[in-house]
């Protein structure tokens, strides 16, 4: 069986203002462009149902930085922003070398964040959810979380975790009915 491993090294609480202002490095000619504020985020705060500090959002920053991204999400984290904590993920970089850097860093980007959205189902989003993350070539993916990775587990494993029998039936009295 063919697997494939993702680090990921996470930063965090940071506020929305934080990543808009501080987290716009693109990178420069002298360096080839390969800037650092690239990655996924998560983004934490108030749901109706789920209350304080419940996963609102998983999404990925990899055509923009952070901070671009983040610009686009102020129409619906705006009325919001006091209670909005964010974290923000880049993969680890040193597997990445200089033949294939763009391309498997962006296969790894879109496969981390289908499996964090399928396994973690955050309120917001609504793509992915349903979506079993596709592995291709690789018939297993394991995403190794370092740094402040807020309610993620430290390892997530796919399809591992998604797979197994799972009984789907309830009886009245585990719906609190009797």
């Amino acid at each position: 069986m063919r697997k494939h491993q993702i680090g990921i090294h996470w930063e965090g609480p940071l506020t929305v203002k934080d990543v808009i202002r501080n987290k716009n490095h693109a990178g420069t000619k002298r360096d080839n462009w390969a800037g650092k504020d690239y990655g996924i985020y998560q983004i934490y705060g108030r749901h109706i149902l789920y209350g304080r500090n419940a996963l609102l959002y998983i999404g990925q920053a990899a055509f923009q930085t952070f901070s671009q991204r983040f610009k686009q999400h102020t129409i619906w984290l705006k009325d919001e922003w006091k209670g909005i904590n964010v974290y923000l993920g880049r993969l680890e970089a040193e597997k990445y070398t200089d033949r294939n850097d763009w391309y498997a860093w962006r296969w790894d980007v879109d496969i981390a964040e289908a499996i964090l959205v399928y396994k973690y189902t955050p309120c917001y989003n609504s793509a992915l959810k349903g979506d079993y993350p596709k592995f291709s070539p690789f018939k297993a993916v394991r995403l190794l979380h370092s740094g402040n990775k807020e309610k993620l587990n430290k390892i997530d494993k796919a399809p591992e975790d998604y797979s197994g029998n799972i009984n789907l039936s309830l009886s009245l009295e585990d719906c609190g009915i009797k």
